[in-house]
């Protein structure tokens, strides 16, 4: 008698060579449904939702894959937990830091010390919907699996998992299409708004993002940095320049406030007649001429150079990619040790230049979001300082805060009235810009008059600041050619106890730091920055990323010193040079 092989038909008892695609495309759908339940908790809304969902199912995609080679029910129940962990480890991170968890954060394993609280608080019984699509899928395999062959064999695998992998290419590869410095293109969206980015491009797109941006350091860069930052503090002056005092110190970082305008009249109207005011008063120290130094953060970069004395990263921002993994070194924390509460006020969302994770890094003890919003943007100012002062006032005294300010974001036509919108000038972009530098002018001086009005304006140190240039002066006289002299910034110091000379040399933007420390007579801090203070020496010489020089020091040491910065701080924060040196 002759037996005739059994034939496995794809029914109960038998299978069929269209399971693993059927799981494939199962294990898909229960990963898309966990990243919608995850996409809801980011709470950032966007108007593109078919994009969003087709770059979210190709990420689905990408996440289920290794079920075209797992055989064994183990192993793809160990994938399927593994993702699952990931995604439950970017919403509880979320909600700590305001970001996705940077992808080198999953190798410091040893920071996961003491962090149980931190966690714990992070859980919600919402993040169940993260699991249970996995969860589900996980019940039902076991029983699903007994249909499973190896019909097709690896060839028929391959050729599954190539046709996935080249549509998931397709939908990733489209929106790189775009300029590179356009916010279609996924970087700058990453750059400046970590969390929308991530909304919008997707998993695959952040992952690409910061392996693009991210790199390591050799033992010779870090041994480099170290050495030069350890030279760098055997010279620097720890001895106080005024004796101690307890005054707050309120830093308002405006943003793209130039130079050029102050002191400026056009047609008989003053552009900046408050900021006028300070620069002719004696009792004011004011820097006319710094250097901005910002590069891909922009505003972000400000506040890195403003509280840490670093300067910018050579590619990328270094809020987005650094701002929540990095230890640094900071303005408040160095007054925390003095007794000083922070809080830093901003105008937008805690989002933007993911500045909620590198306020917690930077050491300030509060971050209060969305002062700006209740009208057009362009008067974001006004509501700032309005909502501000009322929190100022209940501050534990002493203090440090800090306010960034929004209206000079934009350079375009706007319903602010001022003779300047008549004024004939060639350039609309320049014209438009002086009109919202009037604006703000007049917000700035409105505060300060609050803040003399309420008692804290004797009380404090008042520092103003331009956050880098916007519209430069070149365009405004009508020259094609930009000087980084047209780029200046100024630094303004009210109630400052020290005396400044040679405020007209040129100065750069990261001296700012130690010459802050200096005031607050915080000199014996640990880290003094990689700038010079303007109370200590008259460097008068500046440079910026691309080794442009201002200022009338051609000493030729004195400018390679400036020059070496740039690498020496692009190492310092890419190896996190100070998680092991900070006492706080």
């Amino acid at each position: 008698m002759i037996r005739t092989p059994f034939v496995r038909t794809g029914i109960p008892g038998g299978s069929s060579p269209l399971f693993r695609p059927a799981i494939y495309l199962l294990l898909t759908l229960a990963f898309y449904a966990a990243l919608s339940a995850a996409d809801r908790i980011w709470e950032i809304p966007h108007p593109h939702l078919f994009v969003i969902r087709l770059r979210r199912f190709t990420d689905a995609m990408l996440l289920a894959l290794p079920v075209w080679f797992l055989h064994k029910k183990r192993w793809v129940l160990l994938w399927i937990a593994l993702a699952d962990l990931y995604l439950l480890s970017n919403v509880w991170y979320y909600r700590n830091y305001g970001n996705v968890m940077p992808l080198p954060s999953y190798l410091m394993v040893r920071n996961l010390d003491g962090l149980g609280p931190s966690i714990r608080s992070s859980i919600r019984l919402r993040d169940l919907w993260i699991v249970l699509p996995s969860v589900c899928f996980a019940v039902c395999y076991p029983f699903l699996s007994r249909y499973d062959s190896k019909g097709g064999g690896k060839r028929f695998r391959i050729v599954w998992c190539a046709g996935c992998l080249l549509f998931i290419a397709a939908v990733v590869a489209l929106p790189y299409r775009h300029d590179r410095n356009s916010f279609s293109h996924p970087w700058p969206c990453f750059r400046n708004e970590l969390m929308v980015g991530y909304r919008e491009f997707g998993l695959i797109n952040y992952w690409i993002y910061e392996i693009g941006c991210l790199q390591g350091c050799s033992d010779e860069e870090k041994q480099y940095a170290a050495q030069f930052v350890e030279a760098s503090e055997r010279r620097a002056f720890r001895d106080p320049l005024t004796p101690e005092h307890r005054k707050n110190l309120i830093v308002v970082l405006m943003e793209s406030l130039s130079s050029w305008p102050i002191g400026l009249t056009v047609e008989g109207t003053e552009v900046t007649p408050f900021l006028d005011s300070l620069a002719r008063d004696t009792s004011v120290i004011c820097f006319p001429h710094v250097l901005p130094q910002v590069k891909d953060g922009r505003s972000s970069d400000a506040q890195l150079l403003l509280n840490t004395g670093l300067l910018p990263i050579e590619t990328g921002a270094a809020a987005s990619l650094y701002g929540s993994t990095n230890t640094y070194p900071s303005l408040p924390k160095a007054l925390a040790r003095k007794g000083y509460a922070s809080a830093s006020f901003i105008c937008d969302s805690r989002s933007y230049w993911n500045q909620e994770a590198t306020t917690k890094s930077y050491g300030f003890g509060a971050l209060h979001e969305k002062l700006g919003e209740g009208g057009p943007s362009v008067r974001a100012d006004e509501n700032l300082y309005r909502r501000t002062l009322p929190i100022l006032r209940e501050l534990p005294q002493p203090f440090y805060a800090q306010l960034v300010t929004m209206s000079g974001h934009d350079a375009v036509k706007s319903e602010l009235e001022s003779p300047l919108n008549e004024a004939c000038i060639t350039d609309e972009q320049a014209k438009y810009y002086l009109v919202v530098t009037q604006y703000a002018d007049r917000c700035l001086a409105g505060f300060i008059d609050s803040l003399k009005r309420c008692g804290l304006y004797e009380r404090s140190i008042v520092v103003i600041t331009g956050d880098h240039d916007s519209i430069t002066r070149n365009r405004y006289e009508g020259r094609e050619r930009c000087e980084l002299s047209d780029r200046f910034v100024p630094l303004f110091i009210l109630n400052a106890p020290l005396k400044a000379v040679g405020t007209d040399a040129a100065i750069a933007q990261c001296d700012i730091y130690p010459s802050l420390l200096d005031m607050m007579n915080a000199g014996d801090y640990i880290f003094h920055g990689l700038g010079e203070s303007v109370f200590r020496r008259r460097i008068d010489c500046a440079s910026d990323h691309s080794s442009g020089w201002v200022g009338d020091n051609t000493d030729d040491s004195v400018r390679q010193y400036r020059k070496a910065l740039w690498r020496v701080s692009d190492i310092l924060i890419r190896s996190d040079y100070f998680k092991s040196r900070t006492d706080d």
